[in-house]
């Protein structure tokens, strides 16, 4: 009875690597105490949703050979959705203030948010920092019996900064 070379060979299991450990400990920012300040008014309190995001744009070369991509430049937004209020210091008067000063002289708006307000700055808690190009915005508006709301997307001149001491 003949063995074919096949039949003869063990197959070996596969075995993949161990996981890798999580960290020691994980901590997740939950957005219940973060720090937003645009210009030199702490907004926090008026904060419903804050990033600093990147958007990247890959560039296209399209050829007779075919499509290819290339990364391209990055640009970072500062998005914010505010609850609207018209008080002296707030909302109103603060987007005001730096759309007109950017308007006028071109003066960027500088900004600082946080994961936690009632934290020290430091390496879990670092500062985030830089300088936005502020644009128009809604003034106000929103559904009946609903607070109104005001969003922001403005560009960042240059990418942003993180802080931890």
């Amino acid at each position: 009875m003949a063995t074919s070379s096949s039949a003869a060979a063990e197959v070996e299991p596969l075995v993949s690597p161990p996981d890798v450990a999580p960290p020691a400990a994980i901590a997740p920012v939950m957005m219940t105490d973060a720090y937003v300040e645009i210009g030199a008014a702490n907004l926090s309190c008026l904060g419903i949703e804050v990033s600093i995001e990147p958007e990247n744009k890959p560039i296209e070369l399209t050829t007779f050979c075919g499509v290819t991509e290339f990364p391209g430049p990055t640009k970072w937004h500062f998005k914010a959705k505010l609850a609207q209020d018209f008080s002296t210091g707030s909302t109103d008067a603060t987007l005001t203030s730096v759309l007109a000063a950017y308007q006028s002289a071109g003066t960027l708006c500088p900004f600082r948010v946080r994961p936690y307000k009632s934290r020290t700055l430091g390496p879990t808690n670092p500062v985030i920092t830089g300088n936005m190009v502020p644009q128009p915005y809604t003034i106000f508006g929103g559904a009946a019996g609903a607070a109104s709301e005001v969003d922001i997307d403005w560009i960042l001149s240059a990418p942003p900064t993180r802080v931890t001491t």
